[in-house]
């Protein structure tokens, strides 16, 4: 069957490269899919390689946000399609014919929770592997009353196939250089601090150079399998114990990371380790994938960020901006008010204006936006 290229279908097309170039177009290049394919919803997707089907990006298209939202939060590994993309992520067309039987949708917990929540009942998918730890996609999806997708609309969609998939391969290039853009900036390298990024499954994915000297000092602080590993089994587990938490939250917001002290083997004074969810405000399409960063900071290093820097950043006053750059170095509050000979009370108080000023209303929150938004000057 011959495929006619007309107006529809150009528009389609070139919604798909415009969003490709600005993924804030998705949206838009979704709705231009479900009007031309017949559909009622779509969504835009990743589908990382955690041990349970996560979908770290979904953009959608006239489905309820609420229903989206516990869908992300609990029904994802309990859908079938997802279960059929993750162990099929070289098919490029997926439709419920492949997936599941009408019968069987009937007597499945999945369907019956969706059926409650949504009238969408067929779905059709292409998906492409821009690269080996990638998979990404969109899902078209139709009511019962208007019936599922027959073979001439999987044909249909099969020629805008090619395009979505350059698309989506245009679209990993431009996100995996700003993911690392984001992620591995000059300021992070530069830094004094040695930080590292995570990703879901704990693995370093990113260290800046202070990292790796550090890691390589045997100062009790070294690389194991891709992961951090202490030579502290105590501390080792109170570290696991707090990326884990973090991790829980990254998807969540129920909480920022928190600050540890490890002890080292030299008997100096113990590192101070910050942990804290990486943003996802702009994730990108990328195999980079960070979502935890660790920051280490020596108590006995003198360097302190530059108070000048805060106080233009941050509009801090020079006292503030003396307070912000000590509690920078990993030092806790009440050693930061001996050191600057004031009072606990008054740290205290100080620290409130830090926190509205900055927009932070922790201290690990506070560190983490020092020292990954000032460079060394």
């Amino acid at each position: 069957m011959a495929v006619s290229v007309h107006d529809g279908m150009l528009a389609v097309v070139q919604s798909l490269y415009d969003a490709a170039m600005d993924e804030s177009l998705w949206p838009s290049a979704l709705r231009h899919l479900t009007d031309f394919t017949g559909s009622q919803a779509a969504t835009f997707w990743t589908l990382d390689s955690a041990p349970l089907p996560r979908l770290p990006i979904l953009t959608t298209f006239n489905f309820d946000a609420a229903f989206m939202k516990e869908y992300l939060e609990s029904m994802v590994p309990q859908d079938p399609t997802v279960q059929y993309l993750v162990e099929h992520p070289d098919e490029p067309i997926v439709h419920d014919g492949l997936v599941i039987t009408e019968h069987d949708k009937d007597r499945h917990a999945y369907y019956a929770w969706h059926g409650r929540n949504s009238d969408t009942r067929f779905r059709l998918v292409g998906q492409s592997r821009p690269a080996p730890e990638v998979q990404a996609g969109v899902a078209l999806h139709r009511t019962r009353r208007a019936g599922r997708y027959e073979p001439a609309d999987i044909e249909r969609f099969a020629f805008l196939y090619g395009h979505l998939r350059r698309a989506l391969a245009i679209a990993f290039r431009l996100g995996a250089l700003d993911a690392l853009h984001q992620s591995t900036a000059d300021l992070l390298d530069h830094n004094r601090a040695a930080i590292l990024l995570l990703d879901p499954q704990r693995r370093i994915v990113y260290a800046n150079r202070t990292a790796e000297k550090l890691l390589s000092s045997g100062e009790g602080i070294r690389l194991w399998a891709k992961r951090i590993d202490l030579s502290s089994k105590q501390d080792n587990a109170r570290l696991e114990a707090l990326i884990a938490t973090t991790l829980s939250q990254e998807t969540t917001s129920a909480g920022r990371g928190g600050i540890l002290r490890v002890s080292r083997r030299s008997g100096k004074r113990p590192w101070s380790i910050l942990v804290a969810p990486v943003s996802r405000r702009h994730p990108g399409i990328s195999p980079v994938n960070p979502c935890v960063y660790v920051v280490i900071t020596d108590p006995e290093s003198r360097d302190l960020l530059p108070e000048r820097y805060l106080q233009d950043a941050f509009g801090l006053t020079a006292a503030e901006a003396k307070l912000a750059a000590f509690l920078g170095t990993g030092q806790d509050l009440r050693s930061a008010a001996a050191r600057l000979e004031i009072t606990y009370g008054t740290a205290r108080a100080r620290l409130a204006v830090v926190f509205q000023k900055t927009q932070t209303t922790r201290q690990a929150e506070l560190v983490a936006l020092l020292l990954t938004t000032v460079a060394d000057r």
